[in-house]
């Protein structure tokens, strides 16, 4: 097994959690999507307030449109998965390039949701593209840290996500047990301090407050030292 470099590490890393934040926040936008079509075109809004982001647009559509497909939007579904690219083409050696292909393709599919009448239909595409892109780094990528740290990103990121929208705390607490079986393989330091707090508020409480999962996103964001380069 290779030593990875910290630049290398970094770039895994935040792969696993762009990858995840393309998939989650679709998603996610999925429900939403329904709710503004059949209930509240105004949904939007309180899907911008639980991600955290600015809500930059005035309208149902131009939400659509924008946080789908908005190149220049940097909480846009596009600009992340143009983040995973980019981080993926440097580590292209590390994760194969088959690997690498499918989130090519996964952005293909954006761009021709973009021209699209149906472009919902599109996201189905993207949602496959990335079940590959996992199944493909299972199969192709060769040193197991490599894809550790992939999968750990991916855990920070889903554990991330799942406090904003509030999903049960059962899937939370499966999710942390993930992070905390995959963070003795990925070689790498992390913050224990950090980990102990994670670990009685998640495993320790049946419910958890809006501080509690405040909390939970601030430690989250101490547990690996790093910062995206991409």
């Amino acid at each position: 097994m290779g030593i990875i470099s910290i630049k290398s590490t970094d770039n895994l890393f935040w792969l696993g959690r762009y990858v995840e934040r393309v998939f989650t926040t679709l998603r996610v936008f999925s429900e939403y999507y329904d709710k503004m079509i059949d209930k509240d075109e105004n949904a939007y809004v309180d899907f911008c307030r639980k991600l955290g982001i600015e809500n930059t647009y005035s309208y149902k559509q131009e939400f659509i449109t924008k946080y789908l497909f908005d190149e220049n939007d940097p909480n846009s579904v596009m600009s992340n998965l143009l983040c995973a690219y980019d981080n993926a083409v440097v580590m292209r050696n590390e994760i194969s390039s088959e690997t690498l292909s499918y989130i090519q393709m996964a952005v293909n599919y954006m761009e021709q949701g973009r021209e699209s009448s149906a472009p919902m239909l599109k996201l189905q595409e993207v949602f496959d593209c990335i079940f590959a892109f996992w199944g493909s780094a299972d199969d192709f990528v060769e040193s197991e840290t490599t894809r550790n740290i992939l999968k750990f990103g991916r855990s920070v990121e889903r554990l991330d996500l799942y406090t904003r929208f509030s999903f049960s705390p059962s899937l939370i607490k499966k999710e942390f047990s993930i992070l905390l079986n995959r963070l003795y393989k990925v070689g790498i330091d992390c913050n224990i301090d950090a980990i102990n707090t994670l670990m009685n508020i998640i495993l320790e409480k049946d419910e958890y407050s809006e501080y509690d999962l405040y909390t939970v996103r601030d430690e989250l964001s101490k547990v690996f030292i790093t910062a995206p380069l991409y």
